[in-house]
């Protein structure tokens, strides 16, 4: 999947604006479902958020699925492992997520990043899209341009202005109506319907290697990014109490889990070599490997938690927190680590920090554990 370092940064940027607001979310859960008439904006976190009623403002919402079914009057921003938009929304729509589905009308532009995204052919968008992803299916309408990014790209439809696509496949489907040009940038040609029709020709662009190598690596990183966000909802709520126990033994005894994360990150690797060249620890190896892979993405999703807990903690939120309000925080610590990562040197040091304090703090806690038990 190929993402320009510019969009990926936009996209980010907008995500941040969207999570910032959640923390202050007018309703939070494991499950929030809104009725009625909201007549003003709307915010709201949880695994499982489904919005039918009618909204007058905007909408800000995330978690693990987010559906939107009724009209929203301003704009619609939303985050989680699937987001479905069924709403006819008045304004501009910015949306992030593994499956971005839009099935409903949208009067202004779209922003959207995801691993699959799909606008159905009842949807129409009134503005331009921009869409990032890597399977993107369009055969909704679209009034301006259309800017899309992928690895598989399909359009169908019709498009009102430019399509711009950057992808290693491409499709124009047959009844598809694309009234500017088809600019395409990629190694192989579209595959072009006999019934599809062209108004401005078609232009191929070559993509210089540099920018090439720029947008995978921005890719990967949007896909890495989403990936340890599912990992860190799947991670606290299979495990919501040990979690929890575990971030905030980061705040209780930071000194020794500081001392305890460094000792095993450099100690186990060394053991694991001596391990492998000897004969008969070979298996041993390999288990203590794979354990300790294992602990490490833990160790760092527990210094996650521990800076999604202080964000909620600094807004007052302290007591009873639902498990929505912290799964949105924990979406919400992971953006913010993305940005960081964008200043040079103070990025990588502030994550290293982050999976030392974690690790150490999840071994401390597993050991109380364990002698409780």
């Amino acid at each position: 999947m190929k993402i320009t370092s510019n969009k990926l940064s936009l996209i980010i940027v907008l995500l941040f604006s969207m999570s910032a607001s959640v923390l202050w979310a007018q309703e939070a859960g494991d499950t929030v479902i809104m009725r009625g008439i909201v007549d003003d904006d709307l915010y709201v976190a949880g695994r499982m958020v489904d919005i039918q009623a009618e909204v007058k403002g905007d909408v800000v919402a995330a978690g693990q699925d987010v559906s939107i079914d009724q009209s929203v009057q301003g704009d619609v921003l939303a985050a989680g492992e699937t987001v479905d938009i069924r709403a006819k929304v008045a304004d501009d729509v910015r949306l992030a997520g593994r499956q971005v589905t839009i099935t409903g009308a949208v009067d202004g532009h779209i922003v959207a990043a995801g691993e699959t995204i799909r606008l159905r052919s009842s949807s129409t968008i009134g503005g331009w899209a921009w869409l990032a992803g890597q399977h993107i299916d369009v055969a909704g309408n679209i009034g301006r341009e259309l800017k899309a990014v992928g690895e598989h790209i399909t359009v169908g439809g019709e498009l009102g202005g430019d399509v711009v696509l950057i992808a290693d496949n491409i499709k124009i489907l047959p009844g598809a109506h694309i009234r500017g040009q088809l600019i395409y940038h990629g190694p192989n040609k579209p595959q072009i319907h006999a019934d599809a029709k062209i108004d401005g020709g078609i232009i191929q662009r070559p993509m210089p290697f540099a920018a090439a190598g720029a947008e995978d690596h921005a890719g990967a990183a949007l896909i890495f990014g989403i990936s340890l966000m599912v990992a860190g909802l799947v991670y606290f709520l299979v495990f919501p109490r040990f979690t929890v126990a575990a971030a905030s033994t980061i705040g209780s005894d930071p000194w020794k889990s500081v001392v305890l994360g460094l000792a095993l990150l450099v100690t186990v690797p060394f053991v694991i070599f001596l391990l492998l060249i000897t004969m008969i620890g070979h298996l041993l190896a390999l288990v203590l490997l794979a354990a300790y892979l294992v602990f490490l993405l833990a160790g760092f999703l527990t210094g996650v938690f521990y800076v999604a807990d202080s964000g909620l903690h600094m807004i007052g939120k302290r007591e009873a927190i639902s498990r929505g309000l912290r799964s949105a925080g924990i979406v919400i610590a992971i953006v913010v680590l993305g940005i960081v990562q964008l200043i040079p040197l103070f990025g990588v040091l502030s994550v290293f920090l982050l999976l030392l304090f974690g690790l150490g703090a999840l071994n401390l806690n597993t050991w109380r554990v364990y002698k409780a038990a």
